[in-house]
């Protein structure tokens, strides 16, 4: 399936391209947490899927918002704290 007809058969899919594309500022600024994109952009952040859900949705319609966890597609890389210091691992 190509981009417009995925964009055409779910309307939200625009919402993950953007995130997709902005990946790597969305790590850096919100790791670990849980971000709403809706219309291009980030609406909002949450430290649980289920506070992200329950508060967007008083505000938002369903449909017209992506929830993403904002973690690296390559889970080698994760943080880890080693002694109470922060140690990225660069793996193959």
């Amino acid at each position: 399936m190509n981009k417009e007809a995925a964009i055409e058969k779910y309307p939200t899919y625009k919402e993950y391209l953007w995130y997709e594309a902005h990946e790597e500022e969305i790590l850096q600024r919100y790791f670990g947490r849980f971000v709403v994109v809706s219309g291009k952009k980030i609406i909002g952040d949450f430290g649980s899927l289920a506070a992200a859900l329950q508060e967007t949705l008083k505000h938002q319609k369903p449909g017209s918002f992506i929830i993403q966890h904002a973690l690296p597609a390559n889970p080698k890389r994760l943080p880890r704290l080693r002694n109470h210091q922060l140690v990225t691992i660069h793996g193959a």
